[in-house]
């Protein structure tokens, strides 16, 4: 493939790329409306992405996190909770969610990991906070100012080894598929 070949080859990318990301915005429009059973219709990937666009879109209306977290149901507690905590960790490992804003929900997660059954994750994650004298209501050491400081936090603590256990498990996102076919009322 010569220059010209590359060159259309980046722009068909590029506008099948836009084509998609239209879908994308288009679906994530129709979301909030939906109703019980056109959400129940879904299959998991999608029902997965509706509910996280509706319960972020409620957390959302709120100036601050913590009320938009407390308005949830207990369902959409729990998954918010436990998506946050998986984002969190894929992106950047736990220490980026006790750092990050997210953490509003690190009280709940133990709690709820036990709620959809990642029995090996809620132990892994309670035996991490024990081992390390880790306060999740009280997590004002993790706030950081710079981006720079997360690096301190992150060597303050083992969150390596944590984040590794963790990435060998079966992702969140299985259990939550499950509690949100579940729960699909809730949502």
């Amino acid at each position: 493939m010569g220059l010209f070949g590359a060159i259309k080859a980046f722009f068909a990318l590029r506008k099948n790329l836009a084509k998609e990301l239209e879908a994308i915005r288009e679906r994530e429009a129709r979301y909030p409306a939906m109703t019980t059973d056109e959400l129940a219709a879904l299959d998991d990937e999608e029902l997965f992405e509706a509910v996280n666009v509706r319960t972020e879109n409620k957390v959302d209306s709120f100036e601050e996190l913590t009320e938009g977290f407390h308005s949830l149901n207990d369902s959409q507690k729990v998954f918010y909770a436990l998506n946050w905590l998986e984002m969190e960790v894929n992106n950047g490992g736990l220490c980026q969610f006790f750092v990050n804003s997210s953490r509003v929900a690190a009280p709940f997660v133990s709690e709820y990991m036990g709620v959809v059954g990642a029995d090996a994750h809620k132990k892994l994650f309670d035996e991490f906070i024990q081992k390390n004298n880790i306060n999740v209501t009280e997590l004002s050491f993790f706030d950081i100012e710079k981006i720079e400081e997360f690096e301190e936090k992150a060597e303050s603590y083992p969150f390596d080894d944590y984040d590794e256990a963790y990435y060998e498990m079966e992702p969140l996102e299985t259990y939550l598929k499950k509690y949100i076919r579940k729960h699909v009322a809730d949502f």
